[in-house]
């Protein structure tokens, strides 16, 4: 995934997933995740401490208005939580202003915690042509390059590299991976479904 022991994360919109345990057991501890919901706090911090899990910082907050200093993470990652931000967003291809404006909230937060050569790893079934416009922004320094699981029913892993966008935008392309999964919109919402996918192959 590109992430070491010794790099600083930010998980968005926790909820009960299991991605900060695992990350965890792979050696990466300072870890802080984030939720929304008072109450999915509360249950995450139970669920971490019920496991051991004593070091992993859990706090109530908006993604929308990061509490966070300017570049405190090597990384951070959001696992379908940007889709929240698209209900209600009318035509895909011209989304309303109000979406435009959470989106872009979201995004310049992200990048303005990240780390310089910090990467930002968003999960989503949002299609590229779709997220593209956001995340090649121009106010955004970072590359930009996906990779496509799922058979029949894909689903999209972005990865941004802060500072490493050239000039002419050439960081964004598309690398094609051979599914090593069959994963259905279930699975995406499941607790582990990204434990489920060769996330080694993502090259970060």
């Amino acid at each position: 995934m590109g992430i070491v022991a010794r790099n600083v994360v930010l998980e968005l919109g926790c909820g009960n997933s299991q991605l900060s345990e695992e990350l965890y057991k792979d050696g990466i501890t300072k870890i802080t995740c984030i939720d929304l919901s008072a109450v999915a706090v509360e249950n995450k911090k139970k669920q971490l401490l019920s496991k051991g899990f004593k070091d992993i910082k859990v706090l109530d907050a908006d993604m929308l208005d990061l509490p966070f200093s300017n570049e405190s993470f090597d990384a951070v990652i959001e696992k379908g939580t940007m889709e929240v931000l698209f209900v209600d967003s009318g035509d895909p291809w011209n989304p309303r202003p109000a979406t435009v404006t959470k989106v872009m909230q979201m995004l310049k937060g992200v990048h303005r915690v990240l780390k310089q050569d910090g990467i930002f790893i968003s999960i989503s079934f949002g299609q590229p042509h779709f997220r593209r416009p956001f995340f090649d922004a121009p106010e955004f320094t970072w590359s930009l390059e996906w990779n496509t699981f799922g058979d029949g029913f894909h689903y999209f892993v972005y990865i941004l590299k802060k500072g490493k966008r050239s000039l002419e935008s050439e960081g964004t392309r598309e690398k094609y991976e051979t599914p090593s999964i069959c994963l259905f919109q279930d699975e995406l919402e499941s607790e582990d479904y990204i434990f489920r996918t060769n996330i080694d192959e993502l090259n970060c």
